[in-house]
């Protein structure tokens, strides 16, 4: 799948190939629908707050609006690292799914919270 992906600190992410995310139990893939940068996506991609992982390449993103298999979309977040939310495709857990009125705007949810 196509993700914004970075391969070291302090570095740019670039558009790339990554593989696709593993579906486990408690968890359903989902494609993005929109995403927000909020500062702690780039303090966490940058390597330097207290939750990041360090570990390269990754997908940078906390959270999103996803569309499910059943075509509803979600607020979504929590995914398993190296899996960001700035990519195609989410193996989003169940326990964070929220689930958005008729009618939402993915950009809108996506930009404003956080």
């Amino acid at each position: 799948m196509k993700a914004a992906v970075l391969r070291s600190a302090g570095e740019s992410p670039v558009y790339a190939d990554f593989d696709e995310p593993e579906v486990t139990e408690g968890r359903e893939l989902a494609e993005l629908a929109a995403a927000g940068i909020h500062p702690i996506v780039r303090s966490l991609a940058a390597g330097t707050p207290y939750g990041s992982t360090d570990a390269y390449p990754l997908i940078p993103g906390i959270d999103a609006v996803a569309r499910t298999a059943d075509g509803a979309l979600v607020y979504t977040g929590f995914l398993q690292a190296p899996y960001g939310t700035l990519a195609e495709r989410m193996a989003l857990p169940a326990r964070m799914r929220i689930p958005l009125p008729t009618g939402a705007d993915p950009a809108r949810i996506a930009g404003g919270l956080n």
